[in-house]
Protein backbone atom coordinates (compact mmCIF):
# COMPACT_ATOMS: atom_id res chain seq x y z
CA UNK A 1 0.00 0.00 0.00
CA UNK A 2 1.38 3.19 -0.56
CA UNK A 3 1.34 5.98 2.36
CA UNK A 4 3.11 8.73 0.49
CA UNK A 5 1.41 11.17 -0.83
CA UNK A 6 1.72 13.95 -3.52
CA UNK A 7 1.80 17.54 -2.97
CA UNK A 8 0.51 19.96 -6.01
CA UNK A 9 4.31 21.61 -5.93
CA UNK A 10 5.38 17.44 -6.43
CA UNK A 11 6.96 16.94 -2.75
CA UNK A 12 5.96 14.02 -1.40
CA UNK A 13 4.78 13.46 2.04
CA UNK A 14 5.21 10.04 3.64
CA UNK A 15 2.35 9.76 6.25
CA UNK A 16 4.42 6.69 7.78
CA UNK A 17 7.16 8.63 8.40
CA UNK A 18 7.67 10.43 12.20
CA UNK A 19 9.30 13.81 10.99
CA UNK A 20 6.12 14.22 9.08
CA UNK A 21 4.11 13.65 11.18
CA UNK A 22 5.73 16.06 13.20
CA UNK A 23 6.74 18.63 10.82
CA UNK A 24 3.22 18.94 9.97
CA UNK A 25 1.98 19.31 13.44
CA UNK A 26 3.56 22.57 13.64
CA UNK A 27 1.02 25.65 14.06
CA UNK A 28 0.71 28.42 11.85
CA UNK A 29 -1.19 31.76 13.05
CA UNK A 30 -4.78 31.88 11.02
CA UNK A 31 -8.29 33.68 10.84
CA UNK A 32 -11.32 32.29 9.18
CA UNK A 33 -12.71 34.16 6.33
CA UNK A 34 -16.11 32.06 7.01
CA UNK A 35 -18.55 31.22 9.50
CA UNK A 36 -17.73 26.97 9.93
CA UNK A 37 -20.64 25.38 11.86
CA UNK A 38 -20.30 22.76 14.37
CA UNK A 39 -16.54 23.16 15.02
CA UNK A 40 -16.73 26.00 17.78
CA UNK A 41 -14.94 23.49 20.20
CA UNK A 42 -11.96 23.83 17.89
CA UNK A 43 -11.61 27.26 19.71
CA UNK A 44 -10.78 26.46 23.60
CA UNK A 45 -11.12 30.54 24.55
CA UNK A 46 -15.02 29.94 23.67
CA UNK A 47 -17.91 28.33 24.50
CA UNK A 48 -19.95 29.16 20.98
CA UNK A 49 -20.77 26.53 19.13
CA UNK A 50 -20.10 27.53 15.94
CA UNK A 51 -16.57 29.50 14.81
CA UNK A 52 -17.35 33.04 13.32
CA UNK A 53 -15.51 35.36 10.88
CA UNK A 54 -12.62 36.60 12.54
CA UNK A 55 -12.31 33.91 14.71
CA UNK A 56 -8.22 33.78 15.05
CA UNK A 57 -6.57 30.13 16.01
CA UNK A 58 -3.46 28.47 15.74
CA UNK A 59 -3.89 25.39 13.45
CA UNK A 60 -1.37 22.74 12.21
CA UNK A 61 -0.14 22.48 9.20
CA UNK A 62 -1.79 19.92 7.91
CA UNK A 63 -5.36 21.88 8.37
CA UNK A 64 -4.23 24.87 7.35
CA UNK A 65 -3.05 22.97 4.19
CA UNK A 66 -6.56 21.94 3.08
CA UNK A 67 -8.46 25.77 4.51
CA UNK A 68 -5.96 27.89 3.05
CA UNK A 69 -5.98 26.50 -0.41
CA UNK A 70 -5.50 29.13 -3.09
CA UNK A 71 -8.94 27.68 -5.27
CA UNK A 72 -10.93 27.45 -1.88
CA UNK A 73 -9.72 29.39 0.96
CA UNK A 74 -11.71 29.46 4.36
CA UNK A 75 -8.97 31.05 6.18
CA UNK A 76 -6.14 33.22 5.50
CA UNK A 77 -2.82 33.05 7.52
CA UNK A 78 0.61 34.38 8.72
CA UNK A 79 4.36 33.03 8.52
CA UNK A 80 5.88 32.00 11.96
CA UNK A 81 8.50 34.24 13.37
CA UNK A 82 11.45 31.85 11.60
CA UNK A 83 10.07 32.82 8.33
CA UNK A 84 9.01 36.56 8.67
CA UNK A 85 11.28 39.35 7.46
CA UNK A 86 13.10 39.75 10.22
CA UNK A 87 14.74 36.33 10.38
CA UNK A 88 15.28 36.19 6.83
CA UNK A 89 17.57 39.29 7.39
CA UNK A 90 19.36 37.36 10.07
CA UNK A 91 19.85 34.43 8.12
CA UNK A 92 20.55 36.66 4.81
CA UNK A 93 23.60 38.31 7.27
CA UNK A 94 25.61 35.19 7.69
CA UNK A 95 23.16 31.70 7.76
CA UNK A 96 26.08 29.68 9.00
CA UNK A 97 26.02 30.72 12.50
CA UNK A 98 22.14 30.65 12.72
CA UNK A 99 20.95 27.47 14.93
CA UNK A 100 18.36 26.17 12.66
CA UNK A 101 17.50 23.45 14.64
CA UNK A 102 16.19 25.72 17.63
CA UNK A 103 14.38 28.22 15.48
CA UNK A 104 12.59 25.18 13.53
CA UNK A 105 14.02 21.49 13.40
CA UNK A 106 12.26 21.01 10.34
CA UNK A 107 13.16 24.43 8.78
CA UNK A 108 12.95 23.42 4.99
CA UNK A 109 10.79 20.76 4.99
CA UNK A 110 8.11 23.21 6.85
CA UNK A 111 9.18 26.01 4.60
CA UNK A 112 8.93 24.44 1.60
CA UNK A 113 5.02 23.45 2.29
CA UNK A 114 4.21 27.00 2.90
CA UNK A 115 4.96 27.36 -0.73
CA UNK A 116 2.88 25.22 -2.14
CA UNK A 117 -0.16 28.01 -0.35
CA UNK A 118 -0.35 31.33 -1.73
CA UNK A 119 0.78 34.45 0.55
CA UNK A 120 2.37 37.16 -0.01
CA UNK A 121 6.08 36.97 0.86
CA UNK A 122 6.24 33.45 -0.60
CA UNK A 123 8.86 34.82 -3.56
CA UNK A 124 11.07 36.46 -0.53
CA UNK A 125 10.71 33.18 1.76
CA UNK A 126 11.68 30.82 -1.33
CA UNK A 127 14.65 33.28 -2.09
CA UNK A 128 15.45 33.18 1.72
CA UNK A 129 15.57 29.03 1.61
CA UNK A 130 17.61 28.47 -0.97
CA UNK A 131 20.44 30.65 -0.29
CA UNK A 132 20.27 29.94 3.10
CA UNK A 133 20.72 26.15 2.34
CA UNK A 134 23.38 27.24 -0.05
CA UNK A 135 24.96 29.08 2.17
CA UNK A 136 25.15 26.33 4.66
CA UNK A 137 26.01 22.90 2.49
CA UNK A 138 29.75 23.94 1.90
CA UNK A 139 29.79 23.93 5.34
CA UNK A 140 28.14 21.13 6.92
CA UNK A 141 29.82 18.58 4.23
CA UNK A 142 32.96 20.07 5.22
CA UNK A 143 32.35 19.54 9.19
CA UNK A 144 31.08 15.90 7.91
CA UNK A 145 34.06 14.59 6.29
CA UNK A 146 36.06 16.26 8.69
CA UNK A 147 34.23 14.70 11.61
CA UNK A 148 36.80 12.36 12.71
CA UNK A 149 39.74 15.03 13.13
CA UNK A 150 37.44 17.57 14.89
CA UNK A 151 34.38 17.15 17.71
CA UNK A 152 31.64 18.62 15.76
CA UNK A 153 28.70 17.44 17.98
CA UNK A 154 28.35 20.97 19.03
CA UNK A 155 27.54 22.07 15.48
CA UNK A 156 25.22 18.66 14.50
CA UNK A 157 23.05 20.55 17.54
CA UNK A 158 22.13 23.65 15.47
CA UNK A 159 21.06 22.04 12.18
CA UNK A 160 17.86 21.26 10.84
CA UNK A 161 16.57 17.43 10.25
CA UNK A 162 17.50 17.79 6.65
CA UNK A 163 21.18 19.34 7.15
CA UNK A 164 21.55 16.52 9.84
CA UNK A 165 20.64 13.90 6.78
CA UNK A 166 23.67 15.35 4.51
CA UNK A 167 26.20 15.48 7.61
CA UNK A 168 25.46 11.91 8.01
CA UNK A 169 25.75 10.58 4.58
CA UNK A 170 29.09 13.32 3.60
CA UNK A 171 30.66 10.72 6.64
CA UNK A 172 28.69 7.44 5.12
CA UNK A 173 30.53 8.61 1.65
CA UNK A 174 34.01 9.14 3.21
CA UNK A 175 33.83 6.07 5.20
CA UNK A 176 32.92 4.19 1.52
CA UNK A 177 35.21 6.11 -0.44
CA UNK A 178 38.28 5.31 2.68
CA UNK A 179 37.04 1.59 2.41
CA UNK A 180 37.68 1.81 -1.20
CA UNK A 181 41.00 3.49 -1.35
CA UNK A 182 41.85 0.11 0.52
CA UNK A 183 40.17 -2.22 -0.82
CA UNK A 184 42.57 -0.91 -4.13
CA UNK A 185 45.55 -0.37 -2.29
CA UNK A 186 45.63 -4.30 -1.69
CA UNK A 187 44.97 -4.82 -5.00
CA UNK A 188 48.07 -3.23 -6.01
CA UNK A 189 50.06 -4.51 -2.94
CA UNK A 190 49.06 -8.41 -4.37
CA UNK A 191 49.86 -7.55 -7.89
CA UNK A 192 52.93 -6.43 -7.15
CA UNK A 193 53.73 -9.20 -5.04
CA UNK A 194 53.01 -11.39 -7.96
CA UNK A 195 54.94 -9.24 -10.14
CA UNK A 196 58.35 -9.80 -8.23
CA UNK A 197 57.11 -13.47 -8.03
CA UNK A 198 57.33 -14.06 -11.76
CA UNK A 199 60.45 -12.10 -12.57
CA UNK A 200 62.10 -13.97 -9.40
CA UNK A 201 61.19 -16.93 -11.53
CA UNK A 202 62.26 -16.08 -14.81
CA UNK A 203 65.68 -14.69 -13.25
CA UNK A 204 66.16 -18.11 -11.51
CA UNK A 205 65.62 -20.05 -15.08
CA UNK A 206 67.45 -18.09 -16.90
Amino acid sequence: MDVSHKSSSGMLQDYMSIDDILMSSERLPSVFLVPVKGLGFLDASTNKKDIAVGTKMDLPLWLVLSLAHPRKKFISFDYTKPYKGTYREILKADASVVDLHKIGPFFYAFGQQLLTLNHNESLQMAKCLVLTFMERFRKIMDWSINAYEHDNSERQEKLDEVERNLFKLGQKSLQSFQQWEMGESRKLSSSELVSRHRKRKRDMSE
